[in-house]
């Protein structure tokens, strides 16, 4: 098969108008959220503790992935190839022991102290009277999380490079632009429920489009033809060295560390509801997480160099492939 040349930047009508739908939607959530939101400071952060199971589930998985998965991870696969899978399986194994022991004690304790954010629940759960721990944990989350979300912000940014030809830095804007208006509308069922519509977007998206794209390649037989011959290690699982292994592994355990998961678990109706949303949440993150691992291999298969990709930027496969196959 011919080697797939540098692709350029475009977007249609069609795309457009998608976008645009899918911004009337995510701006309607906001303002249906706001009439629960603005009942009190409970329901604004924590939409009163009143989360359905399955927008538990969702929301913490969805939450805890976003652009990593969609941007980060499938430019990983595209490098790494099949090895990238233990990635996967950090994440994923930490955060269903997350939902089945430690949100369980964290729902009951939180709502029995009254708290409604983290620094709170650690600072009445070890009687942090001087408020030292408060302060203390403050401080670690906004260090670390000015990063994260900007790394989000940044990832928002090569998907609209990638998608629209925007420039990356009005992508970022528009993203956070997006990301503050249904906030500050909605508040936490805001956030949750949007979790959920981007839920079922990335299970379709990171399904169906290396389905598509496999297909128009010839078959799963052309895509594994076409990886072997450019590097054999390219379907090993194994190909991995240990440290490398370690440290994938290890992914898994920023997890109990990310405020804006643990969050989720305060917020559930009943911590007897984990449980379910212990199982639908793996198997949302086991679906999407192989589904990223595919696009990265049949992307692999498509754009052998990464040259061919914009800007030579693996990281902005998924969109590509988005726009040719969906």
């Amino acid at each position: 098969m011919e080697p797939t040349p540098a692709q350029a930047v475009s977007a249609g009508a069609p795309a457009w108008g998608a976008f645009i739908a899918y911004l009337v939607l995510i701006i309607g959530i906001g303002f249906y959220a706001s009439r629960r939101a603005s009942a009190g400071i409970g329901e604004f952060f924590l939409a009163g503790r009143k989360l359905h199971r399955y927008v538990v589930a969702l929301s913490a998985v969805v939450s805890g992935r976003s652009a990593w998965l969609l941007i980060g991870f499938t430019g990983i696969a595209y490098k790494m190839g099949a090895s990238a899978v233990w990635a996967l399986a950090g994440y994923i194994t930490v955060e269903f022991f997350l939902f089945l022991l430690y949100a369980p004690r964290l729902r009951r304790f939180s709502e029995s102290y009254d708290c409604i954010t983290l620094p709170d629940f650690y600072a009445e759960r070890f009687e942090d009277r001087r408020g030292v721990l408060r302060i203390l944990l403050a401080v670690i989350i906004l260090l670390f999380m000015v990063s994260y979300v900007a790394a989000q912000f940044a990832g928002g940014g090569k998907a609209f490079a990638a998608g629209f030809g925007l420039q990356p830095t009005t992508g970022v804007l528009l993203t956070a632009g997006i990301v503050l208006l249904y906030t500050l509308l909605g508040g936490f069922l805001a956030v949750s429920l949007t979790d959920v519509f981007q839920a079922l977007l990335m299970i379709v998206a990171l399904v169906v489009l290396p389905i598509t794209a496999i297909v128009h390649m010839g078959g799963w037989g052309i895509v594994r033809e076409t990886l072997a011959a450019l590097d054999p290690s390219l379907l090993d699982p194994a190909a991995i060295g240990l440290g490398a292994l370690i440290g994938f592994l290890g992914i898994g355990l920023g997890s109990p560390g990310n405020p804006h998961i643990l969050v989720r678990y305060m917020a559930i109706r009943d911590a007897k509801q984990l449980r379910t949303s212990a199982v639908l949440g793996t198997a949302w993150n086991i679906v999407m997480g192989l589904g990223a691992l595919y696009v990265g291999l049949v992307g692999r298969a498509l754009f052998p160099a990464a040259s061919q990709l914009p800007g030579g930027d693996t990281e902005k496969l998924y969109p590509i492939l988005a726009q040719q196959h969906l």
